[in-house]
């Protein structure tokens, strides 16, 4: 199953009425090929989940989803060439399973001990299959892992968002940024509340720059629903956009970035100045039971390379901040 190469309805869309417009998205891929029975489009129902789930993982990485262009090549491509060129680990990408689902969800999935995805259940636990040795995410939901005992109590930061921009459909290309978009009435696609801490970010950024009156009526022209909407923005928002659902959505600017490349003849960015300053840290932590003996291997190639790979992506230099610890 090619990674990512997934469409953004839940099953009980296929049997819901949708727009005419509505057509599944193929997604840019990553991880190895695999020569099996696949279902893409409308009909995927496990969104964001990269690897073997039945336990035969040699390494597992839950994260939070957003920076995941980044992060998925890391792992899948630049992690095994690493360890083939230092003799120092044996890596096969078809057996690394990264999670890549929004920090609320990683949160409630290791409190919660599993997630159900329509009829079928994925268990999650140290006892269980499938757990995970290295969690990825914001300092607040680490810290929430940590006082329910899934995490150690320290994290290293490896990247800092650069705040929100603007991804607009092709249909807007004459909207030169955000002030003019919000006096256009158009549709406005944004994280939901299962994403709260993205959304009031988005909020607080656009009521900074914009003031309250001007950010209350550009969201109020929300779309705050759809057919087999997921609640996961970095799916949510270009969907929307592509299938003329909305006008124009707020997302991470690194994400906005890598959308705008992926699908240049469908969907643009907006640079948003001044949305640097609500940036966030993204931080990297064990978990108390991790099994697997390439977590270690994997902290030390990765912080060799996120120091650069992130900037490269869209991310902030951190400079001497990079790897710092932090407690939980």
């Amino acid at each position: 199953m090619r990674a990512l190469t997934i469409g953004l309805l839940l099953l009980t869309t296929v049997l819901s009425q949708t727009t005419a417009e509505a057509q599944s998205i193929a997604w840019p891929a990553f991880g190895p090929e695999r020569n099996l029975l696949r279902f893409d489009g409308f009909t995927d129902t496990l969104p964001d989940f990269i690897g073997p789930i039945d336990g035969s993982a040699e390494l597992t990485i839950f994260t939070e989803g957003n920076h995941y262009p980044v992060l998925l090549p890391l792992v899948l491509q630049r992690f095994p060439q690493w360890c083939r060129e230092h003799q120092a680990c044996e890596v096969d990408p078809a057996r690394t399973l990264v999670v890549t689902l929004p920090q609320p969800m990683i949160v409630r999935m290791l409190r919660d001990g599993g997630i159900a995805l329509g009829n079928a259940v994925l268990p999650v636990g140290p006892d269980k299959p499938v757990f995970p040795d290295l969690v990825m995410g914001g300092v607040a939901p680490l810290h929430q892992l940590r006082e329910a005992g899934v995490v150690e109590a320290r994290a290293r930061v490896f990247a800092h968002s650069r705040g929100m921009a603007m991804l607009l459909s092709r249909r807007y290309d004459a909207v030169a940024d955000l002030e003019q978009f919000s006096r256009q009435g158009a549709r406005l696609i944004v994280a939901s509340p299962s994403e709260p801490g993205a959304r009031q970010q988005y909020h607080d950024t656009a009521t900074a720059l914009l003031g309250e009156p001007r950010t209350v009526d550009m969201f109020s022209h929300e779309v705050a629903s759809f057919s087999g909407r997921l609640g996961i923005q970095h799916r949510d928002v270009p969907y929307a956009l592509i299938n003329g659902l909305a006008d124009g959505g707020l997302i991470f600017s690194h994400l906005a970035r890598f959308y705008a490349a992926a699908f240049p003849d469908r969907l643009r960015l907006v640079v948003v100045p001044g949305a640097e300053r609500f940036g966030q840290d993204i931080a990297m932590a064990r978990t108390v039971r991790a099994r697997s003996p390439l977590a270690a291997t994997f902290e030390r190639f990765f912080l060799e390379t996120a120091r650069t790979a992130y900037p490269e992506g869209g991310f902030a230099d951190l400079g001497d901040s990079f790897g710092r610890n932090i407690d939980l």
